[in-house]
């Protein structure tokens, strides 16, 4: 009988042993429960209310002044376009990278300090499976409800506003930028996680990044390579989402490159870092 028993070779990939089944558990937190719902809720308040009270509000003039002009109305409307823009960036780019922190600052620290993590990887889930599904699941997460609904209702939001029909190929690279900058501040967030167990650091460093361009002057090659000017008007030059937006030519993609390179090594040390912690 022995001989007749016949195994057959199975190719093991060891690095993704169980990133299904963690990713299905993270996924459905996510879209099992009304947990995306609430999500959309909040930031379609935020982000897309005010670029609604921005660009639908009606300017109000003085009855003893004549009327504006034709040519004084087109630039008024051009300006509260470009103020709406400026709107929107910063609030779907740097206020909603404050809710990715928020969202993700548990993720690790609150796996390890409750010691799932510990259980979940008594089992055959590798290390790194076990957070590159966590950060694939809550990444897939908010570019669903903080990037693409809001910027296709603030499409139509400012449409209204302004009269305006943004090109639809630019607006999908403006806010591939704005996934970007959340992307960026979400793996930092997983590798503060992955490092410390204290809440206040993984929360605390990348608030304190966040709100540092207002310090950007003091460290101009820094800044080069930050996701800031992604979706900030640094001054020198617009944001470059906002650029891309209006079809204009991009002074530099060098901050592009730059924050794409820093969220890959920010991923690829989370799992190095990982695979060594001890539990």
């Amino acid at each position: 009988m022995a001989s007749n028993l016949t195994l057959n070779p199975t190719s093991n990939h060891h690095w993704f042993n169980g990133f299904g089944n963690m990713f299905y558990e993270v996924n459905h937190k996510w879209w099992g429960t009304r947990f995306w719902l609430i999500q959309v809720i909040i930031w379609m308040a935020i982000i897309d209310g005010m670029l609604a009270i921005t660009v639908l509000s009606k300017p109000k003039f003085s009855e003893a002044l004549p009327a504006p002009s034709e040519a004084e109305m087109a630039n008024l409307k051009a300006t509260i376009a470009d103020v709406g823009i400026e709107i929107y960036l910063v609030f779907s780019g740097m206020f909603a990278a404050c809710g990715v922190v928020v969202l993700a600052q548990d993720a690790l620290v609150g796996e390890k300090r409750s010691g799932t993590a510990a259980w979940v990887l008594s089992k055959p889930v590798s290390r790194a499976a076990f957070f590159l599904a966590k950060l694939a699941a809550d990444a897939i997460g908010i570019l669903v409800t903080l990037v693409m609904i809001q910027g296709v209702v603030g499409y139509f939001i400012f449409r209204a506003g302004t009269g305006i029909s943004l090109p639809i190929t630019n607006c999908l690279a403006a806010i591939g930028l704005v996934a970007l900058v959340l992307l960026f501040f979400l793996s930092l967030t997983y590798l503060l996680g992955a490092v410390s167990n204290a809440r206040g650091l993984v929360i605390g460093l990348p608030l304190i990044l966040i709100f540092g361009y207002q310090f950007a002057n003091k460290f101009p090659l820094f800044v080069k390579i930050m996701p800031w000017n992604l979706v900030l008007d640094m001054g020198s030059s617009p944001a470059i989402a906002s650029a891309l937006i209006k079809g204009q030519p991009l002074a530099t993609v060098t901050p592009i490159i730059g924050t794409a390179v820093l969220t890959a090594l920010m991923i690829g040390a989370t799992v190095w870092r990982f695979q060594r912690e001890e539990f």
